[in-house]
């Protein structure tokens, strides 16, 4: 009776399997069908059209996209006879890369190298790194299907290197784009490289590195393969778990995208060795079925090849030997006609498996023998010792030359900075030249123009409005050239150059509250002192990292407003002073550090002095050369002023003041 259910469920399940099988194959006609006529709408455009440059790479690509269908082989001759015709070596390169791949996708590896190798002839005279880089994957990934693991490193690596030497900076946006996405694509393959010959913490690196490049990139496509190759690799590391999610992950985006059927397969095929894995026998089952279908209709002989491997191992897994041995013979067959040693070394493993369960030892054995012949020539020492050296040659290259790049980009960019700098400073100056100017003039055609009062009074409210405009528009130009000297200060490597140009954005940043002050009140022609030394001394304090409570500071000025003409180098002083003081007074902390600044008016002179309490000064033993020093007395002698330093108890400097105007 047990048997009778037994032999029923067999039956029922056996029905059900083929109306699946039913739908599926109907499904997948439809659906090449769709594929064969895009393919012939296409070629009969080009009979219709006439060929060109533009026309071919556009149908190429389209081609490209569809993963090079078999019917495709004759549109991408038409092409190569017509750019052999016009001789025009770029397009010539362009199509045979385009057979090359074809012969890829389809399983002739001989031919892809034929082909590559034939685009690389034409493409030696030619400035196309993209095409050259593409040509040379394609060779690596045909060299990795074959077996010859040193020769696929090397086209990777090669690959890779033309990639990298491309100077960036001289790139369109669309070039930077194609650059990154050419990248990625090669990523993807030196990952696979890697995960086949057992390296997969390299594997892993290089899926994450591609993995982030489409996501910047928006390319949903390849994120979704990239996510199918990643539970590959997973399920090699027997992260099941994690295999899992990662595949279903991938398997959304391609339904999302509306992915190509073979894609699809690739995810599933995936899927069903980790439910293999998982124990999960039907779910597997039930996947595989479905694939080899898919793969067979559309006659994919590398995906059928893989995937007849995955079921007969499952089928060796659930003790199924004799299915397994038809599933693994076919796969063998298919291997050995497309060269692809890899599919070979999994399919004699199955194999022996096989008949060595089913008792039949001298086909076990002989399958043995190819298994271990097959996986030395992929993982010989010898292989593994040139792998590891071509890796370790292009890392070195690849550092000298990030080097060479980068100390390149360094100096343009300073260039650039200077040269940016110098112009600014010149064109802010003539614009605040003329600006005063015209602001001058406007004024005393005002104060002649007296008995016009309507007109003059509004005339002087538009100066007033254009004038705390300039000075708006000057505090933030010299800002701006602040911020840039200081980032220059950042970026230059001479620890005493880096203290000038820093130096420089202190000096700069004091001039720049003077014209905030300027804008920010009523009077637009002088400044209030009190508070722009007291501003003034907190921005030196803080530009040097240095608290109050360091260092104290003491302020005593009298309430006056300064003309723009002597606040300017009275401002540029006290910063002198004040930054002298901070780098040289104090080296040795000590309590009671004190800075006193005091500016008061004493008949007809204005009395400046800045002292301090620290290791003191001695102006006989400062290098004549020192630009603070000739900054101050420069400015000095514009004000008139008598200048005195006196070394006691720390140093005192004190300016007596001669030209000035209190508004």
């Amino acid at each position: 009776m047990n048997k009778f259910y037994s032999n029923l469920f067999k039956i029922k399940r056996n029905l059900v399997f083929l109306l699946f099988v039913s739908y599926v194959s109907f499904s997948l006609t439809a659906q090449v069908s769709d594929v064969d006529k895009k393919i012939d709408s296409i070629y009969q455009n080009l009979i219709d059209d006439k060929l060109n440059e533009d026309k071919n790479l556009q149908v190429l690509g389209l081609i490209g996209q569809l993963n090079y269908p078999k019917s495709s082989k004759k549109i991408i001759v038409k092409i190569a006879q017509f750019s052999e015709n016009q001789n025009d070596n770029k397009q010539i390169v362009n199509a045979y890369y385009a057979l090359s791949n074809y012969y890829y996708f389809n399983t002739k590896l001989d031919s892809t190298l034929v082909y590559a190798e034939k685009a690389e002839s034409y493409s030696k005279d030619l400035e196309i790194p993209f095409l050259n880089a593409s040509i040379i994957m394609t060779k690596g990934g045909a060299y990795q299907r074959k077996g010859n693991v040193v020769k696929a490193n090397h086209s990777f690596l090669e690959s890779l290197k033309i990639l990298d030497k491309i100077d960036t900076l001289t790139l369109s946006e669309k070039d930077r784009i194609k650059r990154k996405g050419k990248k990625l694509v090669l990523f993807n393959s030196i990952a696979i490289f890697n995960k086949n010959t057992e390296n997969y913490n390299k594997a892993t690196s290089y899926y994450n590195k591609a993995y982030k490049m489409a996501l910047e990139l928006g390319n949903k496509r390849l994120a979704g393969i990239l996510l199918s190759n990643q539970g590959d690799l997973l399920l090699k590391i027997k992260q099941y778990d994690e295999a899992l999610s990662v595949l279903e992950k991938s398997k959304k985006i391609k339904n999302e995208i509306n992915a190509p059927l073979k894609s699809k397969g690739v995810t599933d095929h995936n899927i069903a060795l980790v439910q293999s894995a998982l124990g999960n026998y039907d779910e597997s089952l039930t996947l595989f079925n479905k694939i080899i279908l898919l793969f067979r209709s559309q006659k994919l002989t590398t995906n059928l090849t893989y995937s007849l491997v995955g079921r007969g191992q499952l089928y060796n897994q659930n003790k199924e030997y004799k299915k397994a041995v038809i599933d693994c013979e076919e796969s063998y067959d298919l291997a050995i006609k497309s060269d692809d040693l890899e599919y070979l070394n999994s399919s004699a493993k199955c194999l022996s498996d096989a008949y060595k369960s089913l008792n039949n030892f001298e086909k076990a054995y002989y399958y043995q023998t190819k298994y271990l012949k097959f996986k030395d020539s992929i993982f010989n020492s010898n292989n593994v010792k040139k792998i590891t050296q071509m890796q370790m040659q292009y890392d070195f290259d690849r550092k000298n030359e990030l080097q060479a790049v980068d100390i390149k980009n360094k100096a343009k960019e300073n260039k650039i900075i200077i040269t940016s700098l110098v112009l600014g400073l010149l064109s802010l100056l003539f614009f605040i030249t003329m600006l005063y100017r015209q602001y001058m003039n406007r004024k005393k055609n005002n104060q002649i123009l007296a008995l016009k009062n309507v007109q003059i009074e509004k005339a002087l409210d538009d100066n007033e409005i254009l004038l705390k405009e300039t000075h708006h528009r000057v505090k933030n130009s010299l800002q701006m050239i602040s911020s840039l000297l200081y980032l220059q200060s950042e970026n230059i490597e001479d620890e005493n150059a880096a203290e000038s140009v820093k130096d420089g954005q202190i000096r700069v940043k004091s001039m720049a509250l003077i014209h905030q002050k300027l804008y920010q009140k009523d009077n637009l022609t002088g400044v209030e002192v009190s508070d722009y030394i007291n501003d003034l001394s907190e921005s030196v304090f803080q530009s040097h990292n240095v608290s109050i409570d360091d260092i104290s500071l003491y302020i005593d000025v009298d309430k006056m407003i300064l003309d723009i003409d002597t606040i300017t180098p009275i401002g540029i002083i006290i910063n002198e002073l004040i930054v002298n003081i901070l780098k040289h007074a104090f080296t040795d902390k000590k309590s009671g550090a004190l800075i006193s600044i005091s500016l008061h008016k004493k008949n007809d002179i204005l009395l400046l002095k800045v002292a301090d309490n620290g290791s003191g000064f001695d102006p006989n033993k400062k290098k004549e050369k020192s630009f603070g020093l000739k900054l101050i007395n420069s400015l000095a002698r514009k004000l008139k002023a008598d200048l005195t330093i006196i070394n006691k108890n720390g140093t005192s400097v004190e300016l007596k003041i001669k030209r000035f105007i209190i508004k």
